[in-house]
């Protein structure tokens, strides 16, 4: 099995490489490592689906960090959130919320200079990369993290993008390799980490 890394920084390039560590990837691990490593005050996730990401982050935070989840639940098109199902599920977290929410507006409604993880999971594309960019990455601190589902080749190339001719996130990455830190982990799903 290979996994694909993609860094984007000072150069572009791609690494292919045999490893026993390929064996599997776990999105969760990587959620549970950037916690981990983050210890963060407050996150943020738009886009909550089942809660499985949410639920790997308020694992692997401590208790007084503060936790907002938003979706436009039965408002999404396709697979949606079920606000009821998700409430039941985090209600033993007394620092987890879960809000309506709509990706395009929320950012209106958070400060500058105060989150430390935003994860974006909203059927993205190369048009939300751009908007999450643009409008999320000056919310973060110092040492924040915009973490995007999405990013690989694979991913670009799924069946609702080429079908209904969605921009490529990879065109999106391109434009913001000089200015930010990128990493895209694994080929499908794939994820997305973007620091200052």
């Amino acid at each position: 099995m290979f996994i694909y890394l993609s860094i984007y920084k000072d150069s572009d390039y791609s690494i292919y490489m045999k490893s026993s560590y390929t064996n599997a990837l776990d999105y969760g691990d990587i959620f549970s490592s950037i916690c981990y490593l983050k210890k963060p005050r407050c996150v943020v996730e738009i886009g909550l689906l089942h809660g499985y990401s949410l639920k790997k982050i308020a694992d692997n935070v401590d208790d007084t960090c503060s936790i907002r989840g938003f979706d436009i639940f039965d408002e999404f098109n396709g697979n949606s959130a079920n606000k009821e199902d998700l409430l039941k599920t985090f209600n033993r977290y007394g620092n987890v919320s879960i809000n309506y929410g709509d990706f395009y507006n929320i950012h209106n409604t958070l400060e500058n200079n105060s989150i430390d993880i935003i994860h974006i999971d909203i059927a993205n594309n190369g048009d939300v990369f751009r908007f999450a960019i643009d409008n999320y990455f000056v919310k973060l601190t110092e040492t924040g993290v915009l973490v995007l589902e999405g990013g690989s080749v694979e991913r670009d190339n799924i069946d609702w993008m080429n079908k209904y001719n969605k921009p490529k996130i990879n065109d999106a990455l391109l434009q913001y390799k000089d200015t930010h830190r990128i990493l895209t982990i694994g080929s499908l799903p794939s994820l997305t980490l973007i620091q200052k």
